[in-house]
Order: structure tokens, then C-alpha cells, then sequence
């Protein structure tokens, strides 16, 4: 809002001090008293009264409810601020004269310019110059009124001289393709739903296709216009797509690095046809390090793992490689190869290679994009080859982005590096990471391998069980009874053993060996303390949590697989007793299920074949078993039972004290019927009872 150059400024609060009022708090004044204006851009209060809005000219005045004034110059600006004393007291004597002439004029005199009448007529128009206050009796609040009688005006005024202007859409209109971009968020907004007839979004499609054509380049960097060909490249046909590819080619680079643009070149990657790949291939080749090592471009490549063909990935990744394999890569791309094969194949140039790798590793880690699958692969194969010196060079970059990397296994697979191979205040700082992610880690698909490995080399037990496994005290269960979770619990149990992990799983944990000095070939394990010590003191942490989960959890753990391998390896080592009468009482004395989808214990799928194992090899439970069944009359439900039947077997295999004279008490003289006979568990039994 801007004033007349030609008014004189006098401070506000000068102003009020001599008889002046604010309109703030005053709705009622005389034709000549001062009234200041409160709320100009630039908050300076400039005061004038009613009679010099009326110098300024009727059709500049402007009025709202609160009986503020204003009022426009579309030509002039304010003045300046005057920040000089003598000139403002000439301003201050100026205005005391004008209204010295003003009051003259009131009372008959010859000066100044005719006053502003009073007039009790509503205004005839919504021109704002037609608009007067209306006065009445002393203390009565008048106001503003229209037509309809109702109260109306405002800060902006009515009408179209003083509405509102939209300076956003007017900078849109004002960009080339504005028509055009309107147009196709028009149709995208159409195209876009899911629930659309496939009849009306054909034409639509097509109609979106000739309007971007020749311009997607233009409009493609942009938020929503790089959705909306987005869509042209979801719905499209497949000449609508390789029309569209074929015209991004030459930019599809630097498009890649843009925030919104590289989406549609990931979707070119997704919905393009196999020549179409092709093309975006020979497009990356000879960028795929400026590419991966851009902080907004590299998503492009970890796309590109899902849809490209694993011979187009390899020959990409030889770029990482050297600069060499950029385009001498025909011999080598025909086969899915790594950075040990190319070692390999090119021992005499291993260390500038690996030097190459680690500058490039670097490059990421500095652009932190070590969350991004290809880049921990990339990590994996580079500590993979390298010297124990070059990888406690890149253990830095590693140990405090380990919760990033357990996103994957090859990720998860360079923290266990970083662990074995690192020094104590290296696996400190990994475990730091770790807090309040622990139960998430030890349930994860390739997480729990780090715990294991932190379990096996960390000489401080005490930081172990306050910062590791105190995470896991309120879910043990929860652990137990998870697939992978359940090899740390085993790990601690029954170290290494083949029948709980993968040959890759224990090949991973094998001790650690560094050279025992620098430049020495001789090697010596990485940590102090004796493994069989370390897993002692550990377990005497958690032995009495664990029992007391076991004793509680007995049927869960017997139906679940992992569950009841950790419910075996407890019992087998445990001396407790109550820990062995709960699992005796649960077995003999199991209820018919309330789910009906379950079978008893004994009749369980999985619940019967740990029973099984419990009776063979777990020698107190074999005894403590066979007794109670035979106090409670079971023997003979049990051997109705095929499954039932197997598991009798298992205490005469090896044979249990006194079970089959137990056995052949129970079931001699009992008929059975042809159901039973046709069971083979069953007949099993009795044919080794010699009861067939």
C-alpha cells in the first residue's frame, strides 16, 4: 500500500500527544482531528485527519469495520523516512497550518479546499469513493454500510480495482508451457486413478502423449510434471514408452541428478522395454562412478538391481573396477564376475585396482550412501580382497553406519567384518550404534549375524550383557521362537553347530586371524579372552531368565521349530528341577487344544518330533517322562496315535530304564482295531514290543 510523495510525514505518537486520536480504540472524531493509520507495510503510524484523505482525493479513500483509514497511489511512493529535526518541526509547523486553515474554512473563512460533507445517504455504488462516515450523536458507534444494509469493507476493499492479486499464478502463467503443463496435470489427475475404466484412460493417455511430445525435457524437472510423465510411462503403450525414452536419452544424465527428475528415469529403467534398456545402458556406460557417487543419482542405480538383466549389472559394475573397464569389458561381462575374479585374472594390477575401489568406496561413504544395496555389495567384495591394513583403513567408514548396513547381508556381512578384524575401541562403537535396535537386529533376516559375531569376539562381557542382551530381557520369547533370532540363543548353547547354521553362517564366524605384528606373516587370533570362558560368563547371565522362560513357554516352544531346538539345548545343560517338572506336567498332562486346528502335543507335527529328541538324548527327561505317563495312564492314548506311537518309540531307542516292561504292561491285551493297524507308528511299536 502506497501514499501521496506529496503529504507531509509526521511521527504518530508527536501526533496522539497533541489531541490526535487512533482509530484502534476510536471509532467517533471530528472532521479535522488528526487520526492515525496503524498498519502500513512499513509500521511508521503516519497521521493525517479526515479532511486531508479528502485532499488526497474521494476516490483513494477506503474504509472497513474497525474504522481504520487508507488509502492507494498506484504511481507514487511513500517518502523517505526524514530523520532530520530541523525539517521535521518545519513538517509539524506546515500540517498545524493547513489545519489551522481547515477550522477557517469550517467556520465560513476563505482557506483551504471545501470540506468534506456529512451525509446520512448509504452509498449509491460499490465505488469506494461513495462510501462517507456517517455521524451522529456524540458517543453513538456508527459503521460502514452497503445496499443490503449489512456491514461490510475490509482492509482490501470491494470491488475490482482493489481485489486481491494472484502474483503466484500470474509467475506461472508467465513460464513457457504454462497451457501446456495445465493441461496435462488436468489429465494426469484423471489417468491417475486406480479405479479408472481402462476405455477412458486410453484416449486420455494418448491425448497427454501429443501434448508433452518434443517438450518433456523442458517440463520433466519439475515436481508434478515429472509425475504426470511419469504416468505416461505407467499407462502408456509401448510406443508411447520408447517414443518418450528415446527422447530423454540425450539428457537422461543430467536428469538423473536432478531431485524429481531422477524418478522418471527410474521409471524409464521400469516400464521400458528390453531394447529400450539396451539404449539406457549404453547411455550409462562410462558414468556409472559420476553416477554412483551423486548423492540424488545413485537411487538410479539401486533401482536398476530389480530390472536390468544380471549380464547388463555385471558389465556396469566393472566400471567400479577402473576407469579401463569402461569399455574394454566384452571379454569379461560375459560372465557374472567380481572383484576377487578380476584380481584374479590381473594380479600385477591388484593394488591399483583396489586403490581405485577405495577411492570410489570413499566418495559414497562421504555422500552417505551406504544404506544403497549396491554400495555394501561393493564394500563386501573390497574387504573381501584386501590387506588386514586397507581394511582397518575403511573400518572407520564403517563402524558407526552399522545399523545402515544390516539392511542386507552383504551389509551385515561387512559389520562382522569390521567386528573380527577391528580393535576393541572399534567394536565398541558398533555396538554404540546398536542401542534400542538390538530385538530389531537379533529378528532380522541378516541383522542377527552381527550379534552372533559380537558375542564371539568381545572380550567385555559386562558392556555385552548391559548393552546387548539387556535390550532382549523382556523378550525372550519373542526371540526363542523367531527363526533367526533363535541362533543367537543357540550360538551362546551350542557353539557352531551344523545342525542350527548354514555352512556360510559358521564359515562367517570362524576366529578371527590377524598378522601378529605389522609386516609379520605370521598370524594370531583377534581377541584375548578363551572362547569357552567368554560363552560361560555370558550364559551365566541369562541362565535364569531363560529357565524361567522355558518352565512358562513349554507348548510354544514345542510347536515351534526354532523354539523347541532352544527348549533342548536349555534342558540338556540345565539342572533345574523345576525347569524339568514343568515340562514333564505339560507333555503327560496336555489338554485337548481350544484351538481346534491344534493337535496334542504328542500328536503335534512339530511338538513330537522334539519329544522325540527330549526321550534319545536328554537323559533326565527320558526318566522323569516315562514315569509320569505311566502314573497317569497315558502309554495307551499315546500309541492310538501314530505320531503318539513314534514318540513311545524313542524310549526304547535308546532304551530308557524300565521303559519296556513299562511299555508292554501298558498296552499287552489291548485290542486294536484295523484303524490302528493301518497306522505305522503303531504297528512300529508293537512289532518292537513284540505285541503285533
Amino acid at each position: 500500500m502506497q501514499w501521496r510523495a506529496t503529504r507531509e510525514q509526521t511521527n504518530a505518537a508527536a501526533l496522539l500527544e497533541r489531541g490526535g486520536v487512533d482509530l484502534e480504540t476510536t471509532s467517533t472524531f471530528d472532521l479535522d482531528t488528526p487520526i492515525a493509520c496503524l498498519y502500513y507495510p512499513d509500521c511508521e503510524n503516519y497521521p493525517v485527519s479526515i479532511r486531508q484523505f479528502d485532499w488526497c482525493g474521494r476516490d483513494k479513500l477506503v474504509s472497513n469495520p474497525c474504522w481504520k483509514q487508507s488509502w492507494h497511489s498506484d504511481t507514487m511512493a511513500p517518502p523517505a523516512k526524514d530523520t532530520n529535526p530541523k525539517k521535521r518541526s518545519a513538517a509539524d509547523a506546515n500540517l498545524k497550518t493547513k489545519d489551522a486553515g481547515a477550522k477557517a474554512q469550517k467556520a465560513g473563512g476563505a482557506h483551504g479546499k471545501p470540506a468534506f460533507k456529512k451525509t446520512d445517504k448509504k452509498p449509491a455504488s460499490g465505488k469506494v469513493g461513495d462510501k462517507k462516515p456517517l455521524q451522529g450523536k456524540p458517543g453513538e458507534k456508527k459503521s460502514w454500510q452497503g445496499k443490503d444494509g449489512a456491514k461490510k469493507g475490509g482492509y482490501q476493499g470491494k470491488g475490482e480495482k482493489n481485489a486481491p492479486v494472484d502474483y503466484k499464478l500470474q509467475r506461472k502463467m508467465s513460464r513457457p508451457n504454462y497451457d501446456m503443463v495445465k493441461r496435462a496435470k488436468e489429465i494426469w489427475n484423471i489417468i491417475r486413478e486406480r479405479d479408472l475404466d481402462k476405455a477412458k484412460r486410453v484416449p486420455l493417455v494418448d491425448e497427454l502423449f501429443h501434448l508433452v511430445t518434443g517438450k518433456i525435457h523442458d517440463v520433466a524437472a519439475k515436481h508434478d510434471a515429472s509425475r504426470v510423465i511419469q504416468s505416461l510411462l505407467k499407462y502408456g503403450t509401448p510406443a508411447h514408452r520408447s517414443s518418450a525414452i528415446k527422447e530423454m536419452l540425450p539428457h537422461m544424465l543430467e536428469m538423473a541428478k536432478l531431485q524429481y527428475g531422477c524418478f522418471l528415469v527410474t521409471k524409464m529403467i521400469k516400464y521400458g522395454s528390453k531394447e529400450d534398456r539396451a539404449l539406457i545402458v549404453k547411455e550409462l556406460t562410462g558414468n556409472v562412478v559420476k553416477i554412483a557417487t551423486h548423492n540424488v543419482a545413485a537411487t538410479i542405480l539401486e533401482s536398476a538391481q530389480d530390472f536390468l538383466q544380471p549380464g547388463q549389472l555385471s558389465g556396469l559394475k566393472l566400471e567400479f573396477y577402473g576407469k579401463e573397464f569402461a569399455y574394454f569389458k566384452s571379454e569379461m561381462e560375459s560372465k557374472k564376475k567380481n572383484l576377487a575374479d578380476i584380481v584374479a585374472q590381473s594380479p600385477s594390477k591388484k593394488e591399483e585396482i583396489l586403490t581405485h575401489v577405495a577411492d570410489v568406496l570413499n566418495r559414497m561413504v562421504d555422500k552417505q550412501l551406504l544404506g544403497l544395496a549396491f554400495v555394501q555389495a561393493l564394500m563386501l567384495e573390497y574387504l573381501t580382497v584386501a590387506s588386514t591394513d586397507q581394511v582397518n583403513a575403511m573400518i572407520p567408514n564403517i563402524r558407526d553406519a552399522a545399523v545402515a548396513l544390516l539392511a542386507t547381508r552383504a551389509g551385515a556381512k561387512v559389520v562382522v567384518v569390521c567386528l573380527s578384524l577391528g580393535n576393541a575401541k572399534d567394536r565398541k562403537r558398533v555396538i554404540k550404534t546398536l542401542k534400542d535396535k538390538v530385538l530389531e537386529a537379533c529378528n532380522h533376516i541378516s541383522g542377527y549375524l552381527v550379534l552372533l559375531r559380537v558375542l564371539d569376539v568381545l572380550d567385555d562381557t559386562v558392556l555385552v550383557q548391559k548393552s546387548v542382551l539387556s535390550e532382549l530381557q523382556d523378550h525372550w520369547l519373542d526371540v526363542a521362537l523367531h527363526q533367526n533370532g533363535s541362533k543367537v540363543l543357540l550360538q551362546l548353547l551350542s557353539p557352531l553347530n551344523t545342525k542350527y547354521l548354514h555352512p556360510d553362517e559358521i564359515a562367517l564366524l570362524q576366529p578371527p586371524m590377524v598378522p601378529a605384528a605389522v609386516g609379520s606373516t605370521e598370524l594370531v587370533v583377534n581377541y584375548k579372552k578363551d572362547p569357552e570362558t567368554r560363552r560361560k560368563e555370558l550364559w551365566a547371565g541369562l541362565k535364569a531368565p531363560i529357565e524361567a522362560m522355558c518352565a512358562e513357554n513349554v507348548d510354544a516352544l514345542l510347536r515351534s521349530k526354532s523354539g523347541g531346538h532352544v527348549l533342548f539345548e536349555v534342558l540338556k545343560q540345565s539342572t533345574n528341577a523345576d525347569l524339568l517338572e514343568a515340562v514333564v506336567q505339560t507333555v503327560v498332562h496336555d489338554e485337548t487344544p481350544a484351538d481346534t486346528s491344534l493337535d496334542m502335543l504328542y500328536a503335534d507335527l512339530i511338538a513330537h518330533k522334539h519329544m522325540q529328541r527330549l526321550i534319545q538324548h536328554a537323559s533326565t527327561v527320558g526318566s522323569a517322562l516315562l514315569a509320569e505317563l505311566t502314573k497317569a495312564g497315558r502309554i495307551a492314548q499315546w500309541a492310538e496315535s501314530n505320531r503318539g506311537a513314534f514318540v513311545l518309540l524313542a524310549f526304547l531307542n535308546p532304551p530308557v530304564s524300565g521303559a519296556n516292561a513299562a511299555l508292554v504292561k501298558a498296552l499287552k491285551g489291548k485290542k486294536w482295531t484295523s484303524a490302528h493297524k493301518e497306522q505305522k507308528g503303531t504297528m512300529l511299536l508293537l512289532e518292537k514290543l513284540e505285541l503285533a
